[in-house]
C-alpha cells in the first residue's frame, strides 16, 4: 500500500511541473506580455536595420542547427540571441517565457517518455522517484528517472533558440516588411498574405484576451474565478476573431486582391547584411557537416 508522503509527494511534482509554466505564462507574464513578443517595436538597433531577408536567413539557420544538433547548440544559440532583447526592453518577459518554456517541455518530455528509449539514447536508467501505480492511467511513466529530466531538458533547449528567433523577428520587422521579402522569393500571394495577416493579427489577438480577461476578473475574486475567466475570454476573443476576418476578407475583395501583382518595393541588402548572411550560412553548414560525419551528435542521441 501507497503511504501517504508518497501520493503527497507525487502529487505535487505533477503540480509543480504542470501548473508552474501555467502560473508563469498567465500570471507573471500574461496575455500582454505575449502581445509585447509578437508586436512590432519601432527602434534604431542592429537587428532592424538588418533586411527581412537576412533576418529569415538567421531563423532557418537556427531552426537547422539546433533541431538537428546536440543540445547545447541550441543552448549556445539561444545564449548568443537573449541579449538582444535588451534594448528592446524585454528582458523580463523574455525570461519569464524561457523559464515557463523550459520547465514545461521538460517536464512534459520526463514523464511521457518511455523508459527503453532513455536506456537506448543513455544507456542507463537511474530512477529518482516512482509514482503510483494508477498514475498509469494519466499516462504517466511509472518512474521519474534522473535522465528523463536530462532528456527533457535537451529537448527544450533544442525549441528554446527557435522560438527566440522568432520573436526577435516579430518585433524587429513590420509585417509589411516580410511579405516584401516573401514577394521577392517568389513564394504565392497567398502564402505572403496569410503570413502578413498573421503577424498583424497575433499581437491583436493577445490584446483582446488581455481585456477580455481583466474584465472577467472584475465579477468575482479568488484563484479559482482567475481559472474560470481564461475560459470565459474564450467566447469574446472568438466573436473578435470572427468580425476582424469577415472585415478582413470585405478588404481584400474590395480591392481585388490577386488580380494584380502588388507592388511594395524592395530594401536594399547592404553589405552588413550580406556579411551576416555568410556568417550564418558558414556556421550553419559547418554544424550539419560535423552532425553528418558523427562529431556532433543528432537527435535522438545526446
Amino acid at each position: 500500500m501507497i503511504s501517504i508522503v508518497d501520493q503527497v509527494v507525487s502529487w505535487g511534482l505533477i503540480i509543480f511541473g504542470t501548473f508552474t509554466p501555467i502560473y508563469f505564462l498567465f500570471k507573471v507574464l500574461g496575455f500582454s506580455g505575449f502581445q509585447g513578443l509578437t508586436s512590432y517595436i519601432p527602434g534604431n538597433t542592429p537587428l532592424h536595420r538588418l533586411n527581412p531577408m537576412t533576418k529569415l536567413v538567421i531563423l532557418v539557420g537556427i531552426t537547422l542547427t539546433a533541431s538537428s544538433s546536440i543540445w547545447w547548440v541550441g543552448a549556445l544559440e539561444g545564449l548568443v540571441l537573449l541579449p538582444l532583447f535588451y534594448p528592446l526592453k524585454l528582458v523580463r518577459k523574455v525570461a519569464g517565457f524561457s523559464f515557463a518554456q523550459v520547465v514545461g517541455m521538460a517536464w512534459g518530455f520526463a514523464v511521457f517518455t518511455s523508459p527503453s528509449v532513455l536506456s537506448l539514447i543513455f544507456h542507463s536508467y537511474n530512477v529518482v522517484w516512482v509514482f503510483p501505480s494508477y498514475f498509469q492511467y494519466l499516462g504517466y511513466v511509472p518512474e521519474l528517472s534522473v535522465q528523463a529530466l536530462e532528456y527533457g531538458f535537451q529537448t527544450a533547449m533544442r525549441v528554446w533558440a527557435m522560438l527566440l528567433a522568432s520573436s526577435l523577428l516579430l518585433v524587429t520587422t513590420t509585417p509589411t516588411d516580410v511579405m516584401r521579402t516573401l514577394e521577392r522569393l517568389g513564394l504565392p500571394e497567398s502564402l505572403t498574405l496569410s503570413i502578413m495577416i498573421g503577424m498583424a493579427f497575433v499581437p491583436r489577438v493577445f490584446s483582446t484576451m488581455d481585456e477580455s480577461y481583466r474584465l472577467q476578473q472584475l465579477r468575482e475574486e479568488g484563484i479559482l474565478n482567475s481559472v474560470k475567466a481564461v475560459y470565459r475570454s474564450v467566447i469574446p476573443v472568438a466573436i473578435f476573431l470572427f468580425r476582424r476576418a469577415r472585415i478582413t476578407g470585405l478588404s481584400l475583395e474590395t480591392r481585388a486582391f490577386g488580380k494584380r501583382r502588388r507592388r511594395l518595393g524592395e530594401a536594399k541588402i547592404s553589405r552588413f547584411d550580406l556579411e551576416v548572411m555568410i556568417a550564418v550560412f558558414s556556421f550553419t553548414m559547418i554544424d550539419l557537416v560535423l552532425v553528418a560525419i558523427g562529431v556532433i551528435p543528432a537527435i535522438p542521441f545526446r
